[in-house]
C-alpha cells in the first residue's frame, strides 16, 4: 500500500441501491428522478441534483478503494471524509466511534443507460464531469452491477468531539458501504444485452480504441448467494458509500437546549467510554435525579400510587445479630427521616417508584458515566481528592464505634479490638452513624450538582448481571440466564474500603434484598 496522499476523490454514479434481503430490484431511475435540486455557489452543474448521501465510488482510483476496503474490514472505528460539492476525500488519519459489520443480501442486478449530459448531472451528482467527455464521444454509457452485501457501521451520527486524529477538515463519516461487482461501458453503442456474457469482466479498469470506455471491478458471474461471513471471492468490490454529516458543536448545543429534564433532575450529556464492566460503550443523553429518592418522596407513592410501603426490617443473608442491628437503621416512613434517602427497599419497589414518576432506574453504564463526570473520567464523583468527612457519608470513626457495640461473632466484630484497628474509611467522624439527609455533603457533589453518588446508600440500577449492550449484544458470562440479581453502585454509610466509594464501585444484590445502606435514584429519557 502506497503512502497516503491528500488528493480529492471524484466519484462516479450516485445510484441508490436497496440493501434489503428481498429479491425484487428497485426502480432506481425513478428514485433518482425525484431527487430535489439545489445550486451550490460556483457549482451550477453539480447543483442540478442534491449531492447524494449514498454515492457510488466506482470512479474512485483502485488504490483508494482498496485502502478503504482494508480500513473497513480491519479497523475498529469508522472512517471520516471531507465531502463538499462534487468532491470527497478520504481522511486516513481521522476516525469516529463505531466499527463495521458485514451483512450479506440476496444478490441484486442493476442495469442503466445514460444518453444525455443532463442525465449524468441530474442522476449522478458526483463524477459526472469525468464522464461527460466519454458520453459525447460514444453517445451513450451503460452501467451494470450486482450488489451482494454491505458493511454497516453503527452508533449514529458522531459529534465532532467524538472524532480522533487529524479531523479539522472532516465533514462526514462513512456509515455503510455496498459490496459486489460492476462494469461501466460504452460497448456496442451502449445498448444493454440480455446475455450475461457482456458483463463477465475481471477486476480492475481499462479502455481500448476498439471497445471504447470499459471500467470494471469484480466478476459479476462470481456474485452468487448471500453470505454473512463476508462477500464472495471476486465479488467484493466497494460500490457505494453511505455518509452521515458530523454534528457540529452548535447543532449539539441546540439539540440539548431543547431537551427538558424533570424538576430536580440534571441533564447528563452522552458520550463514549470504556466502562468498568462491559468494555467500550456509548451512552445517549439522559436525565438523572440530583438527589437520592427521599423517605417523603417514596411515602407519597405508597399513599397515592402503586408503591408498597417501605419496610422497617432488613432482609439479606447475614447473622440474626447483624440483621437486628440493620433493621434498626431502616428509615421506613419515619417523619424524623423524611429528608433521608429511603432505604430497605427491594429492586421491584424502586423500579415501581421510578415508573410512577415517569422515569426508570438508570443502567449501571449510565450511572457510572454520570459519576465519572462524563469525559472528565473522575476517580471519585467529586474529583480526585481522597475521601473525607466533608465529602462522603461512609464508615468513619462514628460508624466503627457503633459496630463495635455489636456482638463479637459478627464478621467485622470490633468489641474487643482497639479503636486504631477498627475497619473504617477514614479516621474522622462524618456526623452520621446511619444515613444522612440527602445532599448534606455539598463538597462531594458530582458534575451537574448531582449529590451522593458516593456514600450514604448504594443505589439500585436497572442492569441484570447477564449481559450488556456494547454496539451489538454481547454476553459477559455471569452464568447464563438472569439469576435475579441486579447491580448496585456508589457505596454506602457502611463502606470501609476506598474502592467502594469510587466511580467504578459495584456490588451485585438479590432482587429481594432490603438493606439499610441501599436505596436508589431515577433516570429519565429527555
Amino acid at each position: 500500500m502506497s503512502a497516503p496522499r491528500p488528493a480529492a476523490l471524484a466519484f462516479g454514479f450516485a445510484v441508490v441501491l436497496s440493501s434489503g434481503t428481498g429479491c425484487r430490484n428497485a426502480n432506481l431511475a425513478s428514485t433518482m428522478a425525484q431527487t430535489p435540486s439545489y445550486e451550490p455557489e460556483g457549482q451550477t452543474r453539480c447543483g442540478v441534483a442534491r449531492s447524494h448521501a449514498r454515492p457510488l465510488i466506482i470512479e474512485w482510483p483502485a488504490h483508494d478503494r482498496s485502502e478503504l476496503e482494508t480500513l473497513v474490514a480491519e479497523g475498529e472505528r469508522r472512517v471520516a471524509v471531507r465531502y463538499e460539492g462534487c468532491e470527497m476525500e478520504l481522511l486516513r488519519g481521522c476516525t469516529a466511534p463505531g466499527s463495521y459489520r458485514y451483512q450479506g443480501v440476496q444478490p441484486k442486478r442493476e442495469d442503466y443507460v445514460f444518453k444525455r449530459a443532463d442525465d449524468l448531472y441530474a442522476k449522478i451528482p458526483l463524477g459526472a464531469a469525468n464522464l461527460e467527455a466519454e458520453l459525447e464521444r460514444h453517445g451513450a454509457l451503460t452501467l451494470g452491477m450486482t450488489v451482494v452485501g454491505r458493511w454497516q457501521g453503527g452508533h449514529g451520527r458522531p459529534a465532532r468531539i467524538d472524532l480522533r486524529g487529524d479531523c479539522e477538515r472532516a465533514t462526514h463519516v462513512i456509515s455503510g458501504l455496498s459490496v459486489g461487482a460492476f462494469r461501466l461501458s460504452s460497448e456496442a453503442g451502449a445498448e444493454i444485452r440480455g446475455e450475461a456474457g457482456w458483463m463477465n469482466a475481471g477486476g480492475g479498469a481499462g479502455s481500448s480504441a476498439a471497445r471504447g470506455l470499459v471500467r470494471s471491478d469484480g466478476d459479476l458471474e462470481a456474485c452468487g448467494d448471500a453470505r454473512d461471513d463476508g462477500p464472495p471471492d471476486r465479488c467484493h468490490a466497494l460500490l457505494r458509500v453511505e455518509v452521515e454529516a458530523i454534528r457540529e458543536p452548535a447543532e449539539v448545543a441546540a439539540a440539548r437546549a431543547r431537551q427538558v429534564c424533570p424538576r430536580d433532575a440534571a441533564l447528563v450529556e452522552g458520550g463514549r467510554f470504556r466502562a468498568s464492566v462491559g468494555g467500550q460503550v456509548e451512552v445517549a443523553d439522559f436525565c438523572l435525579d440530583r438527589e437520592e429518592v427521599r423517605v417523603a418522596d417514596y411515602a407519597a407513592c405508597a399513599a397515592k400510587g402503586p408503591c408498597s410501603e417501605a419496610a422497617t426490617s432488613a432482609r439479606y443473608k447475614s447473622s440474626p445479630e447483624e440483621l437486628a442491628w440493620a433493621s434498626g437503621q431502616c428509615n421506613g416512613a419515619r417523619r424524623s427521616k423524611r429528608r433521608h434517602p429511603v432505604n430497605c427497599i427491594s429492586w421491584n419497589q424502586a423500579a415501581a417508584y421510578c415508573q410512577w414518576v415517569g422515569g426508570r432506574l438508570p443502567t449501571e453504564v449510565e450511572w457510572e458515566w454520570a459519576a465519572r463526570g462524563g469525559d472528565q473520567e473522575r476517580t471519585y464523583a467529586w474529583g480526585e481528592q481522597e475521601p473525607g468527612p466533608r465529602l462522603v457519608n461512609a464508615c468513619g470513626e462514628e460508624c466503627a464505634r457503633a459496630r463495635a457495640r455489636l456482638q463479637p461473632e459478627l464478621k467485622h466484630g470490633l468489641k474487643d479490638m482497639p479503636p486504631e484497628t477498627w475497619l473504617k474509611l477514614h479516621s474522622k467522624s462524618d456526623g452520621e452513624v446511619g444515613t444522612a439527609r440527602v445532599g448534606s455533603y455539598a463538597a462531594g457533589r458530582g458534575r451537574g450538582q448531582v449529590a451522593d453518588l458516593a456514600g450514604n446508600v448504594w443505589e439500585w440500577t436497572a442492569s441484570a448481571e447477564v449481559s450488556y449492550q456494547t454496539g451489538e449484544e454481547q454476553q459477559i458470562g455471569y452464568g447464563g440466564p438472569d439469576t435475579g440479581r441486579r447491580a448496585t453502585r456508589g457505596g454506602g454509610f457502611l463502606s470501609t474500603d476506598d474502592a467502594d466509594v469510587r466511580t467504578t464501585a459495584r456490588r451485585l444484590r438479590d432482587l429481594k434484598d432490603r438493606r439499610p445502606d441501599l436505596g436508589f435514584r431515577c433516570a429519565y429519557d429527555p
